[in-house]
């Protein structure tokens, strides 16, 4: 897999994971799986610049909407 890249400043992006709580929406670096059977599924995962705040998604499987 190849790294990706942040449109706003081109510092490498890390991986993470978006949690919630009544009222706020936060994101955690530790990414999960989330399971669906259904084959045109992808989880939506969001990636974050730890240098300019960027936060970049991306679908984990982009093989699936061909």
């Amino acid at each position: 897999m190849y790294s990706k890249n942040c449109s706003k400043c081109d510092s490498t992006l890390t991986k993470a994971r978006i949690q919630s709580s009544p009222g706020t929406v936060g994101i955690n670096t530790t990414p999960s799986r989330v399971l669906n059977n259904n084959s045109n599924y992808s989880e939506l995962v969001p990636y974050v610049c730890s240098s300019c705040g960027y936060v970049d998604f991306y679908v984990e499987d982009p093989e699936k909407f061909l």
